[in-house]
């Protein structure tokens, strides 16, 4: 009698846990955006999974201000891009199953990603990380392997502000040695239009929050209008966007050289809207003349 039992409650085990998996309605099967909301070494994890299990379910949230800007984006070309704090990687990717991809980077390798559990409208995802660091996911005794819990509240965005997209962040590419005064200037560029079009992603995508940790900017942003900050007090990472200090200073020189030149626009009673459209004056300055 007592196999008998056993064997029917294992059965039941198996049959739902079967069914759990079948019944997933997220998977890797099609093109999607992804937002990170929480990294888990398999230490912090395990930890966590005896004292705290509620924090490490799939809809579990961090309070770091990355999980308001950091993603995975997986393309329909079967490209995807991936970023976490200010540490962008991107490549292709293969569907092994709906549960299971594999991220190929030239620069870190490849890296392969498994969904383990869903749970309102959110999933979590294993992998071996290996060469990719960041200041989210520094490996531990060797231990390059993490936990992601990601959230599909992200919309898919247009190419015109698709600031997931390899085009829309070549400016994060360190140069390998010293540019010309028209490679700094293309940069910058790139860097202002990537700002603009972060801007407008939070002002048309229904967002309750932008975090400006999410952009690279030598910029004090207020609802009266967008300010440079002095040299002395621009951020670093800003900074290293350039191949060294040196041609950091000369795009903040030409920046600030352009800020003196043009005319605020008419005034929007949104400060979102309108630093959009200060960065969009400043940008069409730099691209209409020669200001190197």
């Amino acid at each position: 009698m007592y196999h008998k039992i056993l064997s029917v409650l294992l059965c039941v085990f198996f049959i739902s846990c079967n069914k759990s998996e079948n019944d997933r309605t997220i998977d890797f099967s099609k093109d999607r955006d992804f937002r990170i909301i929480n990294v888990f070494n398999e230490q912090m994890y395990a930890d966590l999974e005896q004292r705290l299990p509620d924090n490490i379910k799939p809809d579990a949230e961090s309070e770091e201000s990355y999980v308001t800007y950091s993603y995975l984006s997986l393309k329909s070309n079967k490209e995807y891009t991936f970023l976490i704090g200010n540490k962008f990687m991107y490549g292709t990717y293969s569907v092994i199953n709906k549960d299971e991809i594999l991220l190929k980077s030239e620069e870190f390798g490849d890296i392969p990603l498994k969904i383990m559990k869903e749970e309102n409208g959110c999933i979590q995802i294993h992998g071996d990380f290996k060469a990719y660091k960041s200041d989210m996911m520094i490996e531990l005794d060797g231990n390059t392997k993490y936990y992601l819990n990601l959230n599909t509240d992200f919309e898919k965005l247009g190419k015109e502000n698709d600031i997931r997209s390899v085009a829309f962040n070549q400016w994060r590419f360190e140069p390998q040695q010293k540019e010309t005064d028209d490679e700094i200037k293309n940069r910058l560029i790139l860097n202002l239009k990537y700002i603009a079009a972060y801007m407008r992603v939070h002002m048309y995508g229904g967002f309750n929050q932008i975090h400006t940790a999410g952009i690279h900017s030598p910029f004090l942003y207020a609802k009266n209008g967008l300010f440079l900050y002095e040299w002395q007090r621009v951020p670093y990472f800003w900074k290293h966007v350039f191949h060294d200090e040196k041609d950091a200073k000369k795009a903040f020189k030409l920046l600030h050289k352009t800020f003196n030149e043009v005319e605020a626009p008419k005034f929007i009673d949104n400060w979102l809207a309108y630093n959009e459209s200060c960065l969009q004056i400043v940008i069409k300055k730099l691209e209409d003349e020669d200001n190197l």
